[in-house]
């Protein structure tokens, strides 16, 4: 009889030991879940099968009964596409690892914000995905200095890994795109530069302008919070006067909706009084009559990152200020054409 503390065959700590990886990553990875990146689970599995790895069921139960975690999502709104279907989706593939993830809503209010990342530290919160506020406190900063924490869509510049939209590309393009059918008044509806992607936006849409020989100094402009309301306040004043732009490019999920409808309340037809290129999620923009010229983002695509990246921080297998880049695509429809000949 073999001795009582004698392991049989190919264990998950060898197998971690074999890719320099956690025991955590290896479970996932033979458990197919989605947050461990496929080329790597792929490797683990073969390997396993190859050695005649047998998993130990036991073990197994009494771990996934005794170590479930919970993260944090920490999100300014949960109105748009941006932040709810992000956080849908992420909570989906969270649980495959039996790790339960906490939604909570700032309302962009830094001290709401530093409240509930209180609360969660308190609540010993394993890590946590957040969008930070406009105004995020230096209260805020050294907490999630001290966790593990993966940024979304914005960065407070704290060094973390992080899971963005490439606006800068696609925004540049869209200005080519307007000015090739021959728009020179473009306006601008986006989110402030105080925030990383509203800086990085405008840069792409100055991008555009100095491509096709326009002054961005000359370009009208209008930054605020990215909200329906702001939407819809922003194309009424973009818009008024009689001297109104050709076209108008709206940047932000939330500012898209309200800037739409406000559009269609004035009874201006895009693309014949106003070409128009909305940012978000095209399967309702499609909807629209004409459909809506569109900043297409893959918002499964930034979940799956933002998930992977935040279980493999809590594994150590990712490296701090690690940055993924999803890149979002510039879908042409009806609401873009060449501008009206004015008298």
């Amino acid at each position: 009889m073999a001795a009582r503390g004698r392991r049989s065959g190919l264990g998950v700590v060898d197998i971690a030991r074999e890719f320099s990886v956690s025991t955590a990553t290896v479970s996932r990875a033979l458990n197919g879940s989605h947050t461990v990146r496929p080329e790597l689970a792929q490797r683990i599995r073969a390997y396993a099968a190859e050695h005649g790895y047998v998993p130990n069921r036991l073990a197994r139960g009494l771990s996934s009964a005794s170590s479930r975690a919970f993260v944090g999502f920490v999100i300014p709104y949960v109105d748009t596409p941006a932040y709810s279907a992000v956080a849908a989706e992420c909570a989906r593939l969270l649980s495959t690892d039996g790790t339960q993830m906490i939604l909570t809503i700032t309302g962009n209010d830094p001290q709401r914000e530093l409240q509930q990342l209180r609360e969660l530290v308190a609540s010993r919160a394993a890590g946590l995905i957040i969008s930070p506020s406009t105004g995020i406190l230096p209260e805020s900063r050294k907490i999630l200095e001290n966790l593990a924490v993966v940024e979304l869509h914005r960065s407070c510049g704290i060094g973390a890994p992080g899971v963005f939209s490439d606006d800068r590309r696609v925004l540049a393009d869209a200005v080519t795109h307007l000015t090739e059918l021959g728009h020179r008044d473009i306006a601008y509806l986006g989110t402030p530069r105080e925030l990383s992607h509203g800086a990085v936006r405008w840069n792409g849409i100055t991008d555009g302008l100095r491509r096709a020989g326009l002054d961005p100094e000359q370009m009208r402009a209008l930054l605020v919070e990215p909200t329906t309301a702001n939407g819809r306040r922003g194309v009424e004043e973009l818009l008024a006067g009689p001297g109104r732009p050709t076209a108008l490019i709206v940047c932000g999920g939330a500012l898209s909706v309200g800037a739409a409808a406000a559009v269609r309340a004035t009874g201006m037809r895009t693309p014949d009084d106003l070409s128009l290129v909305v940012y978000g999620d095209p399967s309702w923009y499609a909807l629209a009559d004409p459909p809506l010229t569109t900043v297409q983002v893959p918002y499964p695509q930034l979940a799956v990152q933002a998930a992977r990246l935040l279980t493999g921080l809590l594994d150590g297998a990712v490296e701090p200020e690690h940055v993924e880049l999803v890149r979002p695509e510039l879908e042409i429809a009806g609401s873009t054409g060449p501008p009206a000949v004015r008298p």
